[in-house]
């Protein structure tokens, strides 16, 4: 029989991870790229013609944040935001035994193996952190 184990992950250090993921880096550097390059562009044409019926400023760069970035942020303002992992099903009486722990304010069953808490201010991590194990962790 495995161990049954709980992994934790900062919420801010998972959010911060996804926003500087190679992926999205390369996506930010090939957009700013581009839109640098057409106004170069436009340059070298308008120097070359020398007729101009109206210059179009360069808009800036833009980067969509969705609702669901605003929400994490509201998040990470108002608790103590933390991702258990886990290597065992997160079953609906797991969940029910995270609820009776005091000081999380905020739970979501992510996946199968993935837990999300909200700590309230007044609480501190490493007590939480050791009611959940003892709760849903046997010995």
């Amino acid at each position: 029989m495995k161990k049954l184990k709980i992994g934790w992950q900062k919420y801010e250090d998972f959010i911060e991870k996804q926003v500087s993921s190679p992926i999205i880096e390369s996506m930010i550097d090939k957009m700013s790229q581009s839109q640098g390059g057409a106004s170069e562009e436009k340059e070298e044409y308008i120097e070359q013609t020398y007729e101009v019926e109206e210059e179009e400023e360069a808009s800036p760069l833009m980067i969509p944040m969705t609702a669901k970035f605003y929400e994490d942020m509201s998040l990470l303002s108002t608790y103590d935001c933390w991702l258990g992992h886990t290597n065992f099903n997160i079953t609906h009486v797991i969940k029910q035994e995270l609820d009776k722990v005091d000081g999380i304010e905020i739970l979501k069953v992510c996946s199968r193996y993935r837990f999300f808490i909200g700590i309230g201010q007044m609480f501190n991590f490493q007590d939480v952190r050791k009611q959940i194990e003892e709760n849903i962790v046997p010995n």
